[in-house]
């Protein structure tokens, strides 16, 4: 439990005037070098004078020590004990870079749990690997053919599942299931598939596992609970075709049991009714298989990414807590994850991500919403990213009142860097840190909203 003074009877004037680490902002602090102890230290001391409660170490681009490694867990343990000195808290962070759930391309490297897309073209690709050898082999395999029909008025009249061979009076369609291209963002690796369920029980092993078998003794201690990044099911936008006559690519988010699975759950088979994810009928009773499409995404999301890592910190005694991808809209959150809030139950402590000095106070108030209906202790928001150099004072009060107002109890500013040196200076300024002339002034905005959350 973050908020264990919540449980005194009143709240007293000594911790309203001067309120403890877990009422202060614990900022993104972007581990973007090689990592030094003294340097680590040096800079949590900066932190603790600018009126922060503690820091999210938070593995960046420029991280030149081993992720993961003895020596990057032995810079967490020395940073642990730092904040334990200096009266912090040290939050995790379950990623390199983001979006969660790869773990820097050690998930990934397993082709089998990478992120798989539905990918539509007209043209034969002549990718014929069978299933099980091209999910192991990381490969495109084909899934069904389709004769689709379109009328005058661009409404779908018409299509079947063809074989590979036949011919079609109308378009014929190749759906295939593609793997994610590999990418220097996730170390030559890809993002995973984060429907799958063993592919998140890999990403637990892997990561929070190592963090439990170093520092679990510190959990719900000086460790309050570990951040997850813009997981998503799907990242791409590309759920919508431009007019009825397109014949380019169409790409929806897929997963290697994602047939099986919709078959058990709906007692009905979504290969036989594909094209109606695409087209629209005119009766529209096209919606019916829509529906259960991003109904599915949102069920195989939410079970196998946030409620089994939600669990794991659960039994371990440490709060789950983050943000989704794309939370603002209701198309958005359809492609990414299917829904947000059927998600925030999972959490110990729901989030949001407010960038570019946004006012979104839908996604403010769902998440809140669903704090409340939840029983949740509190509410986090990624705050002040994306606002650069000029970005002063004003700016950081008005974004941390607002949302304070619609609920939010634990601030995650973002960002403070680690080094300068090279990409790093690039990463999203400004650096709420050492590196602003403004640092030492900074207790002005930090002590006005420790305050506000001690009350709230």
């Amino acid at each position: 439990m973050l908020y264990k003074k919540n449980r005194a009877k009143t709240l007293t004037k000594e911790l309203f005037e001067n309120p403890t680490c877990e009422y202060r902002a614990a900022p993104f602090w972007s581990w973007n070098a090689k990592l030094d102890k003294a340097q680590l230290e040096r800079q949590i001391g900066y932190m603790k004078q600018m009126g922060f409660g503690g820091f999210h170490m938070h593995p960046r681009t420029g991280l030149d020590t081993e992720y993961l490694s003895d020596e990057f867990m032995e810079m967490i343990k020395a940073c642990c004990d730092k904040a334990e000195a200096e009266q912090m808290l040290a939050w995790l962070y379950d990623e390199d870079r983001w979006s969660s759930g790869p773990a820097g391309g050690k998930v990934t490297r397993h082709k089998k749990f990478r992120r798989k897309r539905l990918t539509l073209f007209t043209e034969d690709k002549g990718w014929n690997t069978p299933k099980d050898t091209a999910i192991d082999q990381g490969v495109p395999y084909l899934l069904a053919c389709y004769d689709v029909v379109i009328d005058k008025d661009g409404y779908l009249a018409g299509y079947s599942r063809i074989g590979y061979g036949d011919s079609a009076n109308g378009t014929k369609w190749y759906a295939y299931v593609v793997n994610e291209a590999e990418s220097s963002w996730f170390n030559n690796q890809t993002y995973v598939d984060a429907m799958d369920a063993e592919a998140m029980q890999e990403f637990i092993k892997v990561t929070y596992e190592r963090y439990n078998e170093v520092i679990s003794d510190r959990f719900d201690k000086s460790v309050p609970a570990i951040f997850t990044d813009e997981p998503n099911a799907n990242h791409e936008y590309s759920c919508t075709i431009p007019s009825p006559e397109y014949t380019g690519r169409i790409s929806y988010g897929w997963s290697r049991f994602f047939e099986e699975k919709y078959q058990k759950t709906y007692g009905s088979d979504i290969l036989d009714v594909l094209p109606e994810l695409f087209w629209i009928k005119k009766d529209r009773s096209d919606s019916v298989v829509k529906y259960r499409y991003f109904d599915f995404v949102a069920k195989m999301f939410s079970e196998n990414f946030s409620k089994q890592l939600g669990d794991w910190c659960n039994k371990h005694g440490i709060a789950f807590t983050g943000h989704l991808l794309r939370e603002p809209q209701l198309t958005s959150q359809s492609v990414t994850c299917g829904e947000t809030m059927r998600n925030y139950g999972k959490f110990g402590i729901p989030g949001i991500d407010i960038l570019c000095d946004q006012i979104e106070l839908t996604t403010a108030k769902q998440a809140q919403s669903a704090v409340h209906q939840y029983g949740k202790e509190g509410m986090l928001s990624e705050l002040y990213g994306v606002t650069n150099w000029d970005f002063d004072f004003r700016g950081h009060k008005f974004q941390g009142d607002w949302q304070a107002a619609l609920g939010v109890t634990v601030r995650v500013p973002h960002l403070a860097w680690l080094s300068m040196a090279g990409e790093a200076k690039r990463d999203y300024p400004a650096s709420i840190s050492y590196q602003s002339p403004w640092y030492k002034e900074y207790p002005i905005i930090e002590d006005h909203f420790a305050r506000v959350n001690t009350a709230l």
